[in-house]
């Protein structure tokens, strides 16, 4: 697993931080937002299921789109790892 662990950047160019070990999984942004606990599940594809304790639970999928590694999130926005 750990498929999600790297530096990733949103629509709005904010940059995200995700670590962790194993299946378990801390999302910060550099903002200062977070930390928001969750974790991978690998099925056909990778799967983040992160609780984002000031909005919602939110699942992504890892995917691939023009040769960037990107998390497709339920809520129809993308994160790019850079």
């Amino acid at each position: 697993m750990n498929s999600f662990i790297g530096t990733w950047q949103d629509q709005g160019n904010a940059k995200i931080t995700i670590t962790g070990s194993q299946n378990f999984l801390t999302v910060t942004y550099n903002n200062g937002r977070g930390p928001f606990q969750g974790f991978e599940i690998d099925l056909t594809s990778p799967v983040i299921n992160v609780n984002f304790t000031d909005d919602a639970p939110f699942v992504g999928v890892l995917g691939i789109n023009n040769g960037k590694t990107q998390i497709f999130w339920i809520n129809a926005t993308v994160w790019t790892k850079i």
